[in-house]
């Protein structure tokens, strides 16, 4: 089966390590991914961490809403499996750099020009995808930066919903969209047939709900999906093996 499908370790893996850490990044390039995805929020003196969600609660030893401490604090709090520091956005790009892609999820809109101002510091423009649920604040950042790859998660996204995507298609963006993400249960032929028609890589995601994600994310690659977010590191080889003998 001939496919150009992308691998992406989604949060770099969900599975055996702590999301969005190096550890987790290290497995999913390891393992073969091409990009790493993870989640950008800014501390309360404009700090750029990797880290998921509004509040340290859940991953870390921490407790309270990231925006409301100084990095100072946050970096002696570890996650709670590997023991690892919230790593700063330009870490992560400066170690892997050169080693593999990048899809930056943008969780807060008022950080974007400290994003790109990290990226284009290190020449990463090329190499990085900026998503988000923001439609407004990604054509913001796609006029300021043409050759920006944007990525809109459809799902719960503001502007533009799955359903006036399906029937307006392209036509309903207001600047050329280069990749939509839609959560697993809800991706489609129609959509698939929708993106493909405007030129927009299809990228799919949440494959923890499932007992066999494996058989799962295989339906959608039959389906003709571009892009795979994978929540186990050790998925990626075995999709690709399977790939290869299809």
């Amino acid at each position: 089966m001939k496919t150009d499908l992308i691998c992406i370790g989604h949060r770099g893996t969900r599975i055996n390590f702590d999301e969005n850490t190096f550890l987790a990044f290290d497995k999913a390039i390891k393992n073969g991914a091409d990009y790493i995805e993870f989640d950008v929020r800014e501390t309360k003196d404009k700090k750029l961490i990797i880290i998921h969600d509004p509040s340290l609660n859940r991953t870390t030893t921490g407790s309270g809403l990231v925006k409301d401490f100084y990095y100072d604090k946050i970096k002696k709090f570890k996650t709670k499996t590997n023991k690892e520091q919230i790593p700063l956005l330009i870490a992560v790009l400066d170690k892997f750099k050169g080693k593999t892609k990048f899809i930056i999820h943008l969780k807060e809109d008022n950080i974007s020009e400290l994003v790109l101002k990290s990226v284009n510091e290190r020449d990463l423009l090329q190499d990085c995808v900026i998503s988000g649920r923001n439609l407004k604040n990604l054509e913001l950042i796609k006029n300021k930066f043409p050759r920006c790859n944007i990525c809109y998660n459809i799902t719960k996204g503001k502007d533009l919903t799955i359903q006036e995507f399906i029937t307006f298609g392209q036509q309903k963006f207001p600047f050329k969209i280069d990749m939509i993400g839609l959560r697993s249960n809800l991706v489609s032929n129609k959509f698939i047939e929708i993106c493909k028609k405007n030129i927009i890589l299809s990228l799919s995601w949440d494959f923890f709900r499932y007992d066999k994600p494996v058989d799962k994310i295989k339906s959608l690659i039959k389906q003709g999906i571009n892009g795979i977010l994978f929540d186990d590191y050790k998925n990626i080889p075995i999709i690709k093996q399977w790939l290869e003998a299809y």
